[in-house]
């Protein structure tokens, strides 16, 4: 399957069934726009090409603001010039590689697609970003990877590997979760009144019963609910590299002299909500530990506690 019958067989689901959101993908632009594109950034190999001939990103919000879906699970398409801004404040922000050593910037150049550089390099070509410094982009530098897609985190980096071979595979994959309501990127999918939403989704979960080795976690206020889709970047929103680095110095003062890595939460934007929680998977010398973070609502003041082998049982104490 080529990219052009995935993103096609992909719009015609879209039409079908979220109209709205389908109606918010721009029509491309012209070649002249589209080469000044990768003009600006960096050689793109033809998939990518033809991936912007097919469209120019989407419109996230209507005319009068109201919330028009995501074509992408949790992020949005890029139009050419968010595709130039976005690489171009990327290129300009350096990652910290000094604990690599000296050789670092050599072992990059020598890299191929698909390998970790921990930091932004030019062959990096975004083209949705989730409103929260985080983007998937396609790695066009030169290998057998080349084209791959891959996620790249504001404090991270591109720590994990790649997540699909080709844009094709992965327009493909959003068609087919949209199709059959199976998660995508931690996500499901929902469709009301024409608009396509991606939220992670645990209605049709039944409450757990309380664990008789659960332990009680007394809270000052009661936990909420939030619904992900209908928060912007515009929203209040909490600081989710504050909230990681709360949940990473937890961790370490729990576990004195590990390693510890991870603590990013699934969440793309998170709002400043009193009794709002988020999980966070945290690698303690390797393996994972989940802490639970409860949003306070007062600037970026958590609680964060490590989840036991039983659980919590919540206690609000009033």
């Amino acid at each position: 399957m080529t990219l052009t019958d995935a993103w096609q067989a992909y719009m015609d689901v879209l039409r079908d069934r979220a109209p709205v959101t389908a109606a918010a993908v721009r029509a491309p632009r012209v070649l002249a726009d589209r080469e000044a594109a990768e003009g600006a950034t960096a050689s793109w190999p033809e998939e990518l090409r033809e991936f912007f001939a097919l469209h120019d990103g989407q419109a996230f919000r209507s005319e009068d603001d109201q919330f028009v879906g995501e074509v992408l699970p949790g992020v949005e398409l890029l139009s050419l010039e968010q595709v130039v801004a976005t690489h171009k404040l990327c290129s300009e922000i350096l990652h910290p590689i000094d604990d690599l050593g000296p050789d670092w910037p050599a072992t990059v150049r020598a890299q191929h697609a698909g390998d970790t550089a921990e930091m932004f390099v030019p062959g990096y070509i975004p083209f949705a970003e989730d409103g929260a410094g985080d983007f998937l982009y396609v790695d066009t530098r030169e290998g057998e990877q080349q084209g791959c897609i891959r996620y790249f985190a504001a404090e991270a980096a591109n720590e994990g590997g790649s997540l699909f071979g080709s844009l094709a595979e992965y327009v493909d994959s959003v068609r087919r979760s949209v199709e059959s309501g199976d998660e995508h990127s931690y996500l499901v999918p929902s469709v009301t009144e024409g608009v396509l939403a991606w939220d992670v989704d645990f209605s049709d979960r039944p409450p757990l019963p309380p664990q008789s080795d659960s332990t009680p976690l007394h809270l000052p206020f009661p936990l909420s609910d939030f619904q992900p889709s209908l928060i912007t970047a515009d929203d209040d929103l909490v600081d989710l590299d504050v909230v990681r680095a709360v949940v990473l110095d937890t961790a370490r003062s729990l576990h004195p002299g590990a390693q510890v890595q991870g603590g990013e939460v699934v969440f793309r934007r998170v709002p400043r909500q009193r009794g709002v929680t988020m999980n966070s998977v945290v690698q303690v010398d390797g393996d994972p530990k989940f802490f639970l973070t409860i949003v306070t609502g007062v600037g970026n003041e958590v609680l964060v506690h490590e989840l036991p082998p039983g659980g919590f049982t919540f206690v609000v104490d009033n």
